[in-house]
Parts: C-alpha cells; structure tokens; sequence
C-alpha cells in the first residue's frame, strides 16, 4: 500500500508542476490625453521615412569602362590587324628605313614574327595609329582611358638601337 500512496502523491506532484501557469504581466497603459495636447503634439514637425532609389545612379559594382565601350564612346575601334593583338610596350622595334616618300618600319611580335608599318598603320590594344616614322624611332599615338572615364591621348615612342638604323638614298 505503501508503494500505491508513493506512485499516487508523485502523480498529483506531477499533475501540479504542470498546470496552468499566470499570463505575463501587462504593460501599463498611457494615461489619455487631453484633445490641446494632441494638438500640439501634430504641430511637430514629423521627420520623413528615408528610402532610396537606384534610379539614375551607375552600379557600382560594373566597370564604367563596359559602359563606355556599350554606348560607344569608347573611341576608335580597336586594330582588326594581327598587331592589335598586343601591347605596343611589348613590341620591338627591329629595323627603320627612311629617305623614302613613305618611311617603313620592321616591329617584331612577341611570338617572333616580323610586322612592317607605314604611317596611319593600326597597332596596338588601344586602337593605337602610327603618326610618324622617323630616324629611329616610330611615334605611335593611342586613346588612353582615365580611372574617371575622360580620354587623352597619348604618344609613344618605339626607339631603335643604333646599328639597326638605315638610310637610303
């Protein structure tokens, strides 16, 4: 009998932890004002919700460089001839003949092989033309594009080694 009292005092025990237990307690509610009172308070000025809005304003997360090529502001096109598949820093200049009425030039291509240029030839990335060839030296003029999307232009100069220099005449 001992052993039913004890199995029945651990159930109504039970039964008691899990009752039902009080609401939380409430927040106290704000006194009611008077009518002169919500008046005044209207009367301030209420601070607007800010929003934002992209409309406009470039993404800062894509090149102004893909935007200007896009809108085709991005300059001359580039050289469709093998020598616009390179820098022009990483030609070299290999042979000038002057003391013609067109002046040429032998630049070399990283891969070995041999170009010959005149004035107005396209080279380079950059859509880069040859302004002038000279004793020595080609002078090549390109569009550079700055960081904030404006455009100069920018000169060139291939030099040559001394003992590769010919004149005719």
């Amino acid at each position: 009998m001992s052993r039913t009292l004890l199995l029945l005092s651990a159930l109504a025990l039970a039964a008691a932890c899990g009752g039902p237990s009080k609401p939380p307690p409430r927040a106290p509610e704000a006194p009611k004002t008077a009518p002169a009172a919500a008046a005044a308070a209207s009367d301030k000025p209420v601070a607007p919700e800010w929003t934002y809005t992209s409309v406009g304003k470039r993404d800062p997360f894509r090149s102004f460089l893909a935007e200007i090529e896009v809108t085709g502001q991005g300059g001359p096109n580039r050289c469709p001839t093998a020598l616009g598949r390179f820098e022009i820093e990483q030609l070299r200049l290999v042979a000038v003949i002057t003391g013609l009425d067109d002046p040429v030039a032998m630049v070399q291509a990283p891969t070995g092989v041999g170009y010959s240029i005149r004035r107005g030839a396209c080279i380079g990335k950059n859509g880069g033309t040859v302004a002038a060839v000279r004793s020595g030296e080609v002078v090549v003029s390109e569009w550079a594009v700055r960081a904030d999307g404006s455009r100069d232009r920018t000169q060139t100069i291939m030099k040559l080694p001394k003992q590769a220099s010919i004149t005719q005449e």
